[in-house]
């Protein structure tokens, strides 16, 4: 909270993890639905280069996917003030079960290890409950065991088992 004039303002968790990420000279950025937004999303995934995340290879599939998330989510880019460097996809629009989803996470190679990793998960949780979610869920395939062992760490628990080989976590916010 801040204090001005007498006044106390709350400070919104977008505003705070813009004050933590700038610590380390990172920039989080919620995007607008445009175009430009589609293509920031696009080379992101391209530049984290994982198996676990959706596919790049077909492009007309990755870009409906972009659109998807785009149009239904709140997508946030990490930018270290040169390129893109990490973006996270969030789904906190479910107000019957107050679920939030994260379909997308990861940081380009060069940047992953230390706290921007965990400070992205944590917005998430802070970002879904200020949106009045009260669990957060994600899918995490079985054989990305140092991602799920994150995740348990961060108090997931795994709630169900899928026939693609991925594991349903939910957390309690």
């Amino acid at each position: 909270m801040r204090v001005g004039r007498n006044l106390k303002v709350k400070i919104g968790c977008l505003e705070k993890y813009q004050d933590i990420f700038q610590r380390d000279n990172i920039n989080i950025v919620l995007l607008d639905k445009d175009l430009d937004a589609i293509e920031r999303v696009k080379n992101v995934l391209i530049g984290v280069n994982s198996s676990y995340l959706f596919p790049t290879d077909n492009r007309e599939l990755l870009y409906q996917y972009i659109k998807k998330i785009i149009n239904n989510g709140y997508n946030f880019i990490l930018a270290d003030g040169v390129q893109d460097i990490g973006m996270m996809s969030l789904y906190a629009n479910d107000f019957v079960s107050k679920t939030a989803y994260t379909s997308t996470i990861g940081l380009i190679p060069s940047h992953r290890g230390g706290s921007l990793i965990r400070n992205l998960v944590e917005f998430s949780f802070e970002f879904a409950k200020e949106k009045g979610m009260e669990k957060h869920r994600a899918e995490v395939h079985k054989s990305n065991e140092k991602w799920l062992n994150f995740l348990l760490r961060c108090k997931f628990e795994i709630e169900s088992e899928t026939e693609n080989d991925t594991y349903i976590i939910v957390k309690d916010l």
